[in-house]
């Protein structure tokens, strides 16, 4: 390929909807369109967020067991909590009330504020799949404090962004329930 022709890879990865998009990150997911769609979707969501938290507990985890056999002590409470937000905010996604089971079948929810709830749950998937790279310490130099401090720092800002998408998520899907056709 030339110089002047543009890679079509990005301009189809450009051409496609957010739902597209959160349909490639998560299988069987279709869209928001009957109640028992609602329902699916949702739990399909929770189901793959779930799992790339338990991957990143896992990673951190042996993260963990690596800073006790290289004798690197100093990290363990900082680690240690930063497990813990990730166990807690599962527990929560898990065993939250289930965002779409009150919208009525008869109503019909207005394509801007689907559109959005699309943006919200892109940007969440998106959010936890970074965490799973973010959690994957294996290229993190041990004996480096200055490399350490930053991996537990970004990833203590994306557990709470996490968190933070989730919630404004639940606000957006509560904001739906609430008013489904009119504007907000």
């Amino acid at each position: 390929m030339g110089a002047s022709n543009p890679d079509i890879r990005n301009e189809v990865d450009d051409s496609r909807g957010v739902l597209k998009k959160l349909q490639l990150l998560i299988p069987g997911f279709r869209g928001y369109r009957q109640m028992e769609d609602l329902r699916v979707a949702d739990a399909l969501l929770r189901k793959q967020v779930s799992a790339y938290l338990e991957s990143s507990l896992s990673k951190l985890q042996d993260f963990r067991s690596s800073l006790v056999s290289s004798g690197n002590y100093q990290y363990l409470v900082q680690l240690s909590s930063e497990l813990s937000r990730l166990q807690q905010f599962q527990g929560e996604l898990l065993h939250s009330e289930q965002g779409y089971s009150g919208i009525s079948p008869a109503i019909r929810i207005d394509m801007q504020k689907l559109n959005s709830l699309y943006e919200y749950d892109y940007t969440f998937m998106q959010g936890a799949s970074d965490m799973v790279k973010l959690s994957d310490m294996s290229s993190v130099d041990l004996t480096s404090q200055a490399d350490l401090t930053k991996r537990l720092s970004d990833l203590e800002a994306a557990i709470k962004m996490m968190k933070n998408g989730w919630e404004q998520r639940l606000l957006k899907v509560e904001d739906i329930k609430l008013n489904p056709g009119g504007s907000s």
